[in-house]
């Protein structure tokens, strides 16, 4: 169940739904503290939280198999390592703060991985945020992802840098999707033509455009 209190003036956001296998947190309220506990039978996750969310929240979501993200990490708290031993799907949003450090997470966490999604469609209202050109890459890729997808792709230098790594790092990808955001016909062009220059015939990757 939920649970939303007081605690010496501060407001507190609880869930511990031992048995849930189904999750839907949309929100924009700022709390001081969100916490989630006691959720091992989770499959599904949908989050989208503007702001406050701690490592220790996303935590209690290790569980689930498929999982849909869009959420601003709190920059106080310092990071842990969390395995998404369960997660095969991950669908994260490309327009909180920080997504790409969260992205370099999961990868290197999620062993089963085998979809991942990036898009620029959310719930709530996210300014889009610029992928850094000093994205920390991540130290590996599961070997079981097989698809990837980027809805949204505004063609900046660092989406390129995100998705040349993934391309050439995902050894057993099948296909890798891109529907730009641009409607420019040659900017869409010219990001057909950098991607496809990304592949080799080491990689027996199938690329599709829209």
């Amino acid at each position: 169940m939920g649970l939303e209190r007081q605690e010496q003036g501060r407001c507190v956001y609880m869930i511990e739904c031992p048995r849930l296998e189904y999750l839907k947190i949309v929100d924009d309220v700022v709390y001081d503290s969100r916490r989630i506990e006691n959720m091992p039978n989770l499959n599904e996750a949908h989050v989208d939280i503007t702001q406050g969310v701690t490592h220790r929240f996303l935590r209690a979501l290790a569980s689930t198999r498929r999982l849909y993200l869009c959420v601003s990490l709190h920059s106080e708290v310092p990071s842990m390592v969390i395995c998404f031993y369960r997660l095969v799907h991950l669908e994260l949003s490309t327009c909180a703060q920080g997504w790409w450090e969260l992205l370099t997470q999961m990868l290197q966490n999620s062993p089963k991985l085998a979809s991942l999604k990036l898009t620029d469609e959310h719930e709530l209202h996210f300014p889009s945020e610029e992928t850094p050109d000093c994205w920390k890459q991540p130290s590996s890729i599961p070997d079981s992802l097989e698809t990837f997808a980027w809805i949204g792709n505004k063609g900046r230098r660092g989406d390129s840098e995100v998705a040349n790594f993934i391309i050439r790092n995902a050894t057993r990808l099948k296909t890798a999707t891109f529907l730009p955001q641009s409607n420019d016909v040659e900017a869409k062009y010219k990001m057909l033509k950098d991607l496809v220059s990304l592949t080799t015939p080491s990689i027996p990757c199938q690329l599709l455009f829209d």
